[in-house]
């Protein structure tokens, strides 16, 4: 009997040495995916450090600061550049603030039912979420020479390009019988339509970094992403006369946002800033494999998030592989210019 019971407690012992560590889970995934995607895995990161400075106070000076950057007189030296992970906070304040935008919009067409507040309720709402991703990888770019002028022309520029673009790629792919695919295939039409949207608004040769690239991806998918949204809303809200409908048609596309369009956009932007570098664009570097896996992937995921099976969203490794890949990038030229002082 009491051999069963020594047993029995060297099984559960066993057992609990086996348990698996969620961490090391995450650790497997991410070191999977950005190998298929061709990019370096993660060294030195922590979500922890990279998200310390988001609950911490700042100023209204400091948030100024911020964007007063990327022109000819303030996008900064290359020996001063901080290429360390950045801690990117000012897009937590942007959500905070919109998010309460919204609501008072949301109270205020409950209390007075008025229909000229519709209008403002879908442009914040569709928006809000988009715009405050988006800051989010103004803030990686650390070599901070984009200014606030290029990201919003990106934004709406590239976002009605791209809709245009994507929805002559639906026409076509009606007369080539794709239809079978259903909703996955947006996969197939819309990346390639923000791609080319990207290509005509942003391929300068002065931005020739990674994170300008990352940045850029991220502005054209933030722009195509509200603009869709607020079509929804407008769409849902005509179906029911309730506000309802609408409501949560925002909400829900509000809160997958970071995770869809402008993930997937700022992928393929980071990938193909990484083959042009300083070059004009040639149609030959989107053959070139550092490209070419990572659009892959973005239009797989595209594909798999609209179909009925559902996986985590791992593109996220990707994209923080891209960062510390674009950090690098530039780690490597202040080393160059500090070598020749």
């Amino acid at each position: 009997m009491a051999d069963n019971k020594e047993q029995k407690t060297n099984a559960d012992r066993n057992k609990d040495t086996t348990k698996v560590d969620p961490k090391d889970i995450a650790s497997k995934v991410s070191e999977k995916v950005t190998q298929l995607a061709g990019v370096d895995k993660l060294e030195g990161f922590s979500l922890k450090d990279f998200f310390a400075e988001v609950f911490k106070k700042h100023t209204t000076t400091e948030v100024e600061d911020y964007f007063t950057v990327g022109t000819s007189t303030t996008t900064p030296n290359i020996e001063d550049v901080n290429t360390s992970w950045p801690r990117p906070w000012v897009f937590f304040k942007t959500f905070i603030g919109a998010i309460i935008v919204y609501f008072l919009f949301v109270q205020a067409w409950r209390e007075f039912q008025n229909i000229n507040l519709v209008p403002g309720l879908i442009i914040v709402g569709s928006f809000a979420v988009p715009v405050s991703t988006l800051i989010f990888f103004v803030e990686v770019n650390a070599r901070k020479n984009v200014s606030l002028y290029q990201v919003l022309r990106l934004l709406f520029m590239g976002g009605i390009l791209s809709l245009i673009i994507a929805l002559i790629l639906f026409q076509l792919s009606d007369s080539l019988r794709l239809n079978w695919l259903g909703a996955s295939l947006a996969g197939i039409v819309e990346e390639p339509g923000k791609l080319l949207a990207l290509l005509l608004v942003a391929n300068v040769s002065k931005y020739k970094y990674t994170l300008n690239g990352l940045l850029f991806g991220a502005a054209i998918g933030t722009g195509f992403a509200a603009f869709e949204s607020a079509g929804y809303a407008l769409y849902a809200g005509l179906v029911d006369p309730s506000p309802t409908a609408m409501m949560d048609s925002i909400m829900l596309r509000g809160i997958l946002s970071p995770f869809a369009h402008i993930a997937w956009t700022s992928m393929c932007g980071a990938a193909l800033w990484k083959v042009k570098g300083d070059q004009e664009f040639r149609f030959y570097m989107l053959k070139d494999s550092r490209f070419l896996r990572i659009f892959i992937i973005a239009v797989i995921m595209h594909m798999i998030w609209n179909s009925p099976l559902y996986i985590p969203f791992y593109g996220k490794f990707i994209i923080f592989a891209l960062i510390q890949d674009g950090l690098k990038q530039i780690q490597e030229e202040k080393n160059k210019h500090l070598k020749l002082d």
